[in-house]
């Protein structure tokens, strides 16, 4: 059960994406009927990890960094979250899959010549000990051993790209080497939080820096280094164990300033109002959407397997610059006390890298040239001013909702859930049933919420002409308008 109260959750600015993104987005919206904001989160995981292995951003301050992003999600069962982002994420699993079966290939070649090179190093070094033996010299057979020893076979590397609820050494192992880039994502968030991974909140908060060296030392004399990694994590869960775990460990998280680096939120559910049809749903955009994903992806194989990572740096025009500085100031200003993100100014600390990263990758995948435009930069801001507001919801100390609107939001659920009948229906119910087997069952109290649904435009009052009764009639226009 949630234990947070219900509130009004502004759409998700889904038309701030490029068209291609934008129109994938309302196909997903139209064909799964999942909220717009899963769908939205759902696109800026997807875009960002088929850039994150290719492209840097440089800051107009100078500092360059990753496109990667972080993502926490926090939607109940049922909201068809695994149906938006195995939409999403197709092309990763294939290319893990061709990875996977490539990579089998390469490891029975690889068998066979470690098979070989061996026999040969044992021939090698029976032919010493007879030479030896006999006093002859050993000159050249040594010789050919040194060269036999070099020429050890260097097993494949198996690069998958989606990795679920696995260790710190694991982490580490895939991206042991240059330029590496993953993507740790789960659907089921409750098993992440009681995973290993989840607890070295130090190791994936430089991870979101994406140093330019990470090493990890384990035990007997093992080392692994990790130069210029690029990992993204996405993070879907139900409220219940997410506010458990704040609740047992949020405070390490919350304090190293972990989910400050997360694009937050909590988007509006569609259960119960999720049309039933038997159109078979065309999805002409989706391909699309998974063709250019699939580009961004070979590009990257290539790059890799070359054996240089040159990922290319994107920089801001000049109009974008001006505004993206601008936006730093106004930002600045409203950490003073008392301004809205003085009591989140962990994350304002990084939401202006956050919004750079948004808009380079935003870019790249769109197939801009060029610099970012001020178009860009806005359409990314949109997307992040969201965001801002869902974590000032679900982190901030302060941000607790007057009790009128808490009564407020819960009556016009049940009035949509339970009164409603539809649009056209001019439904209408007497006030006293509302106050009888509603959610608000204190007069006051309902009497203020139902105050500020009238001033809100949500419904009116009216006084029957024969039995003198107060009666509660629905907007129909408003509650069509928020059962999408």
């Amino acid at each position: 059960m949630n234990t947070m109260p219900l509130r009004f959750v502004p759409n998700y600015p889904l038309d701030a994406f490029h068209y291609v993104a934008r129109e994938t987005a309302y196909e997903l919206a139209r064909n799964t009927q999942a909220p717009d904001g899963l769908i939205g989160m759902g696109m800026i995981n997807a875009i960002s990890m088929a850039c994150q292995g290719l492209i840097d951003v440089k800051l107009p301050t100078g500092q360059i960094c990753p496109v990667s992003q972080n993502l926490l999600l926090v939607a109940e069962s049922g909201e068809r979250k695994t149906t938006v982002f195995s939409s999403l994420f197709a092309p990763f699993r294939e290319a893990d899959v061709k990875a996977m079966a490539s990579h089998k290939l390469k490891m029975e070649r690889y068998q066979a010549e470690l098979g070989s090179w061996t026999a040969k190093g044992k021939g090698l070094r029976s032919a010493i000990s007879r030479a030896a033996s006999k006093g002859k010299s050993t000159e050249e057979l040594d010789g050919q051993l040194m060269e036999h020893a070099a020429a050890l076979p260097i097993p494949p590397r198996l690069r998958c790209f989606l990795r679920q609820d696995i260790t710190a050494k694991a982490i580490m192992e895939a991206l042991q080497g240059d330029g590496e880039s993953i993507a740790i994502t789960t659907d089921e968030g409750h098993m992440l939080f009681k995973g290993e991974a989840i607890s070295h909140v130090g190791l994936l908060n430089r991870l979101w820096d994406s140093p330019e060296v990470l090493p990890l030392d384990r035990a007997e004399n093992e080392h692994l280094m990790a130069m210029n990694p690029r990992v993204s994590v996405s993070i879907m869960t139900q409220y219940a164990p997410f506010k458990h775990f704040l609740e047992k460990r949020g405070a390490i998280a919350k304090g190293s300033g972990h989910w400050a680096r997360y694009l937050v939120g909590w988007p509006r559910s569609t259960i119960g109002y999720r049309r039933v049809d038997d159109i078979e749903p065309v999805w002409d955009h989706l391909r699309t959407f998974h063709g250019r994903i699939h580009e961004l992806l070979d590009a990257y194989r290539e790059m890799m397997e070359s054996g240089t990572t040159t990922r290319d740096v994107v920089t801001f025009s000049a109009d974008a610059k001006a505004r993206w500085v601008e936006l730093a100031g106004q930002t600045e200003s409203m950490l003073r006390q008392g301004e809205y993100l003085s009591d989140i100014n962990d994350f304002a600390s990084k939401v202006m890298e956050i919004l750079a990263r948004l808009a380079a990758a935003m870019h790249h995948f769109s197939g801009e040239s060029g610099e970012i435009t001020l178009d860009t930069l806005n359409r990314a801001f949109e997307i992040i001013r969201w965001h801002v507001d869902e974590y000032k919801y679900l982190f901030s100390p302060e941000f607790v909702l007057p009790q009128d609107q808490i009564d407020a939001q819960a009556t016009e659920s049940y009035l949509r859930t339970r009164v409603w009948r539809g649009y056209a229906s001019n439904t209408y119910v007497p006030k006293n049933h509302v106050l009888r087997n509603g959610p608000v069952r204190n007069r006051a109290r309902l009497n203020a919420a139902l105050e500020l649904l009238i001033s809100q435009g949500v419904l009116r009052t009216y006084v029957g002409y024969r039995d003198k009764r107060t009666y509660l009639q629905l907007n129909d226009y408003h509650f069509g308008s928020t059962a999408l």
